[in-house]
């Protein structure tokens, strides 16, 4: 199985490139995170949140992958927790 950059596809790569680094968008991330960390929101409400508000696609045009998203979220959710 052919991999891109570490990830399963290249959408995959993308989800997280630019959750990762395109600052407004790992802004509203990380504010649906801590919102699941503070017990105002489930993990899942907060993916669901993230995807709505971001546009249909990447801005490379690639498809969000929703389970990419939910790792990220996750990860971020268990280091907020770990050093809250």
């Amino acid at each position: 199985m052919q991999t891109y950059n570490g990830y399963e596809s290249y959408d995959h790569w993308n989800t997280a490139l630019w959750l990762n680094n395109d600052e407004p968008m790992y802004n509203l991330m990380m504010n649906e995170v801590e919102k699941a960390v503070y017990m105002k929101q489930t993990l899942q409400e907060a993916c669901t949140n993230i995807l709505l508000a971001l546009p249909n696609k990447t801005p490379d045009d690639a498809e969000w992958k929703t389970d990419t998203l939910y790792d990220l979220v996750l990860e971020n959710y268990n280091e907020m927790v770990q050093y809250s």
